[in-house]
């Protein structure tokens, strides 16, 4: 049922169960359109509607999002860092690496990157777990 759910949202183009464990219950793989953008609150927001509609009877916890692959330009101004997808243009805070540093240092303005998004406070917040050089 919430693998149907996922792949409603615009934007995802499917949804698999990746694992399950008792603490966080369901891990997904999803595929995103490169154009769209699909962050924690898109997926909060979907899972209180579910509850809503079936009167608390489906009630599964949001715990975190975490991106495999995504491309685009990196920017540092001063001690602040910025990360914009390429496809959907979504903005990040970024908390970079020291791989992603590096690529900077070197000149590198586009990389593909992984790592944890965070929105605290409605802020878009990307900590970075790896960056390489994009495909193409």
């Amino acid at each position: 049922m919430l693998e149907a759910r996922l792949r409603k949202i615009d934007g995802i183009q499917s949804a698999k169960v990746r694992g399950f464990d008792r603490e966080s219950k369901f891990y997904f793989n999803l595929t995103i359109s490169e154009s769209k953008s699909v962050v924690p609150q898109t997926i909060r927001k979907m899972l209180e509607e579910l509850k809503t509609e079936t009167k608390g009877d489906e009630d599964y916890p949001y715990n975190s999002m975490e991106l495999t692959s995504m491309t685009g330009k990196v920017e540092k101004a001063g001690e602040g860092w910025t990360f914009t997808a390429r496809g959907s243009n979504e903005k990040y805070h970024l908390a970079p690496s020291a791989a992603l540093k590096k690529m900077v240092d070197a000149g590198k303005v586009l990389a593909t990157v992984a790592g944890k998004v965070t929105d605290e406070n409605g802020k878009l917040k990307l900590e970075i777990s790896d960056a390489k050089d994009p495909a193409n």
